[in-house]
């Protein structure tokens, strides 16, 4: 998601410096796809398919594109942006989700068994779209990795971040 996400905000970040010396096309396009994407996420899910949305929240990228922009006002390079600031935007795409999805890991008792909210969830709705082995042999792709599939995933993250600044 961080490497789709920084592309757009890469070209208005590029453009709003270039033609205007203004470091926050990142924030301002950001911005922008967020809002499109909550009423896309209300429309489609909640009104139509009246489908709880709590289960379908939008990443946020606002973290990642304000330091993006911080990084650009302060360097006033492009090349040290794609390097710093395409980094510190998949860095931050992870622990700048934890507190949407923080209320979801609150205990529970529910049926005299003790759960979280997330659990419950699954529990009430049902996803039917993958067979529970395809869901067992896709969660343990990166078991390999042990522990570390995170760190390591978005580090590989910040690194593709970084050439896709570069070639935007």
């Amino acid at each position: 998601t961080p490497l789709m996400g920084i592309t757009f905000p890469a070209a208005v970040q590029s453009v709003m410096w270039t033609k205007f010396r203004l470091p926050m096309g990142a924030s301002l396009c950001v911005s922008a796809l967020l809002i499109g994407t909550w009423v896309t996420r209300i429309f489609a899910y909640h009104y139509w398919n009246f489908f709880p949305i709590n289960m379908v929240l939008p990443a946020t990228m606002l973290p990642g594109a304000l330091v993006l922009d911080a990084i650009l006002m302060l360097s006033n390079s492009l090349t040290v942006t794609a390097i710093f600031g395409g980094a510190a935007f998949a860095l931050l795409f992870y622990p700048s989700n934890w507190p949407i999805f923080g209320m979801f890991h609150i205990p529970i008792e529910y049926g005299n068994t003790q759960m979280t909210v997330a659990d419950m969830f699954g529990f009430q709705y049902i996803r039917t779209g993958m067979p529970e082995y395809l869901r067992i042999i896709e969660r343990g792709t990166l078991r390999t990795y042990g522990q570390y599939a995170a760190p390591l995933a978005a580090f590989c993250s910040a690194l593709l971040c970084t050439l896709m600044y570069t070639l935007w």
